[in-house]
């Protein structure tokens, strides 16, 4: 279930000038952020962005990388049932906020892209809370059968619908200003 990835803004093509470890963190975010990839291959390549992510030297970039990283991270965890994707999701949130306030990005389209992320986080937060926590289901009154609101025709299993469909994160060019 990667709803970050599916549908959403598309990561930004790196800038000729970024080399080293802040371009190698970005290609292992968009591999991350790749909905065909088992949960497995999401997960390593988010853990690799961001080992790169910690040797990038560029505030911004450094900020925005972990903030997507975490964002994908998560999603593979609780699919994995490994980690702490909740704990990934409220620091990758805490960094979108940052970014979208960041001086150079607030109001252009990677500070906006930023929220949009965070609003995708959070809904993506209470949709795996929903998998792991399902609603209880209500208990018949004494004598009685449970009868569902709806018919449900015979030997088919009601499920919830589909996760939206939402888009890959975009990574702000690197230059704490702006384009025009």
């Amino acid at each position: 279930m990667l709803l970050a990835a599916a549908g959403g803004p598309s990561p930004a093509a790196a800038a000729p000038t970024m080399t080293g470890p802040c371009a190698e963190a970005l290609a292992y975010e968009r591999t991350a952020a790749s909905d065909t990839l088992a949960a497995q291959q999401r997960y390593d390549s988010a853990v690799a962005g961001l080992t790169a992510n910690q040797r990038c030297r560029d505030s911004q970039v450094h900020l925005v990388n972990e903030a997507y990283l975490l964002s994908m991270r998560a999603p593979a965890e609780h699919d994995l049932k490994i980690g702490n994707w909740r704990q990934d999701l409220t620091r990758a949130n805490m960094l979108l906020l940052q970014c979208t306030n960041w001086p150079g990005l607030k109001g252009t389209k990677a500070g906006i892209d930023c929220d949009t992320q965070r609003r995708y986080n959070t809904q993506m937060a209470k949709t795996m809370d929903g998998v792991d926590h399902p609603p209880a289901t209500p208990s018949p009154a004494p004598g009685q059968g449970y009868r569902s609101p709806t018919p449900v025709p015979s030997g088919y299993r009601a499920s919830p619908p589909p996760p939206p469909q939402l888009s890959q994160p975009v990574t702000p060019n690197p230059s704490p200003t702006p384009r025009h």
